[in-house]
């Protein structure tokens, strides 16, 4: 398989939307459904990707960045399900369930490679405390903070290409592994990553909800994976 073309537009596209969960902050554009309508006008794949962010989307509802916390990188998933969904052309909801599932590991590596990004920068702090105070004169915060978001790109470019390539290879091997018997619904699938918001709500019955949810979705798929017998 030629991934020459695919990975470094998918790490593109994954650096540029990752400037908006730190380094730019304008309102809710790194949200997985921004991303997904976004990387729809681009590949033309309007019904699947926007499906695939609400996936992500529901999946991770209850997980808020909020001072140390870094949430899981839903952006990754989004952008790699999406550009590996054109590049193998996926139209089998299974097929594209285990993109998505096989994207998420990828998505809590890339929080922590933010994470050791943001702790890096933070030694930033004190040369500019320096500078401020004993070196005025080649004082340039501005430079700085270009030189951090640059640095921010090319680390989230360089992880994602990665990344992409990584899941491009694994993915034709462990499809032929793993596969549903039967055409999955896109409703049972959000169904069960909305089960997340349902935790989110910290209330026992919907916890309790959501435990009998999941062994109802559980056991769907079990039978969708059961062999068809001919």
């Amino acid at each position: 398989m030629e991934y020459s073309k695919h990975c470094p537009a998918g790490g593109f596209f994954f650096a540029l939307f990752s400037l908006f969960r730190f380094a730019l902050s304008i309102g809710l554009l790194e949200r997985p459904l921004v991303v997904g309508f976004l990387l729809a006008l681009i590949t033309g794949e309007v019904f699947t990707a926007l499906l695939i962010a609400v996936f992500f989307e529901l999946l991770w509802l209850d997980l808020i960045p909020a001072g140390t916390f870094i949430p899981p990188n839903s952006i990754f998933c989004v952008t790699s399900t999406v550009i590996l969904c054109a590049h193998f052309q996926l139209e089998h909801t299974g097929m594209i369930l285990l993109l998505m599932l096989l994207s998420i590991p990828g998505a809590y590596i890339l929080s922590r490679i933010e994470g050791w990004y943001r702790i890096r920068q933070n030694k930033k702090y004190n040369l500019i405390l320096r500078q401020s105070r004993d070196r005025f004169s080649i004082y340039s915060p501005g430079k700085m903070i270009l030189q951090s978001l640059a640095g921010s790109f090319g680390v989230n470019l360089v992880s994602a290409c990665l990344g992409i390539y990584l899941l491009a290879v694994v993915y034709p091997h462990l499809s032929g592994v793993f596969q549903f018997q039967r055409e999955l619904d896109w409703s049972v699938i959000l169904i069960a990553a909305s089960f997340s918001a349902l935790a989110g709500l910290r209330v026992k019955k919907a916890n309790i909800s959501l435990i009998t949810g999941m062994i109802l979705v559980s056991a769907a798929l079990a039978w969708m994976q059961w062999p068809i017998e001919v």
